[in-house]
C-alpha cells in the first residue's frame, strides 16, 4: 500500500512530499467545500483504520474525534447544502456494513435510519440538482460475492431507493461515480462483478443511458477512482487493476462524449 499524496491540475501530476496518513488501500476522501478541505477516513492494510485525516492543500491533518468502526471499501459523498459529509458502510474483518454516519468538520455523528443493505465496494456522490447524497451498486459478501446495481438517496434524514425504469448498469464493485456538474448528470464507468468491466453509464436523474465509445477508452479495471474537475469541465479518472495484477497508473477525462 502507498501513503504518498499527489495532485493533478488539469494538465500534469505534481507529488506533494509531506508527512501524510499512513500507508493504506480503500480509504474514502470527499471534498469539503465549505472549509476547503479534503476529508480522509479509514482504509487498510493489515490491519484496518478508523482514522480522520484532512487536507487543506499544503498539509495534512489527523483529527482527534469519536468516529466510526474500523473499516476499507466504504463510501462518502460532501453534502455543501448541509455543510456534511456522509459515510455509509464498508467492510471489516469480512463482513459488510450498513451504518450511516456524517461528519461536520468537528465530530461524527451516527445516523439510525434503514437504508441499503450492508455493502462494501459502492459509490456515493452529491446531486446538487436534488441535494442529495446518491448512492450505487457495491457488493456484499457472506461467504460468496453478491453484487448489487440498486440507487440509493440520502435527503439528511432517510434513505430512499431510487426506482429507474429501462436499462441498467449490470450489478458491480469497485466501480468509479462521478458528478457532472456541467451537464447535471452522474457518471459510473468500470467496476467488476466477477469479471472486469469497461462500459460507460450515465444516469439524468430519470433513466440511465449506456454510452457507445468512439474511439479510444479506458481498458476495465476495477478499484480505480474519477471526480469532477468543475474547473475544466471533465471527470477525471485515475488508476485501478483487473485484479490482482496488473495495476494502471493512467489519467483518462471525460467531457461527456469522449
Amino acid at each position: 500500500a502507498f501513503g504518498d499524496t499527489w495532485e493533478w491540475d488539469g494538465t500534469s501530476w505534481t507529488q506533494r512530499m509531506i508527512a501524510s496518513p499512513s500507508a493504506r488501500r480503500w480509504p474514502a476522501m470527499a471534498y469539503d467545500t465549505a472549509r476547503g478541505l479534503i476529508v480522509l477516513f479509514g482504509g487498510y492494510d493489515g490491519p484496518s483504520f478508523s482514522d480522520t485525516w484532512e487536507y487543506d492543500g499544503s498539509s495534512w491533518t489527523f483529527r482527534w474525534a469519536s468516529a466510526p468502526s474500523k473499516r476499507s471499501g466504504h463510501a462518502m459523498a460532501y453534502d455543501p447544502a448541509r455543510g456534511i459529509a456522509v459515510l455509509f458502510g464498508g467492510l471489516y474483518s469480512s463482513s459488510s456494513l450498513g451504518d450511516t454516519w456524517e461528519w461536520n468538520g468537528t465530530s461524527w455523528t451516527p445516523r439510525y435510519s434503514a437504508g441499503p443493505q450492508p455493502r462494501d465496494g459502492h459509490t456515493m456522490v452529491f446531486d446538487p440538482s436534488r441535494s442529495r447524497v446518491v448512492l450505487f451498486g457495491g457488493k456484499y459478501y457472506d461467504g460468496s460475492y453478491h453484487y448489487f446495481n440498486d440507487m440509493w438517496e440520502w435527503d439528511g434524514m432517510s434513505w430512499t431507493q431510487i426506482i429507474t425504469a429501462g436499462p441498467a448498469p449490470s450489478p458491480r464493485a469497485g466501480h468509479a461515480m462521478a458528478y457532472d456538474t456541467r451537464r447535471n448528470r452522474l457518471i459510473v464507468f468500470g467496476g467488476n462483478n466477477g469479471s472486469n468491466l469497461g462500459d460507460t453509464w450515465e444516469w439524468d436523474g430519470v433513466s440511465w443511458i449506456q454510452l457507445a465509445m468512439a474511439g479510444t477508452s479506458p481498458a476495465p479495471r476495477t478499484l480505480h477512482r474519477m471526480v469532477y474537475d468543475a474547473a475544466h469541465e471533465q471527470a477525471v479518472l485515475f488508476g485501478g487493476t483487473t485484479g490482482p495484477f496488473p495495476f494502471f497508473d493512467d489519467t483518462w477525462a471525460w467531457n461527456g462524449s469522449s
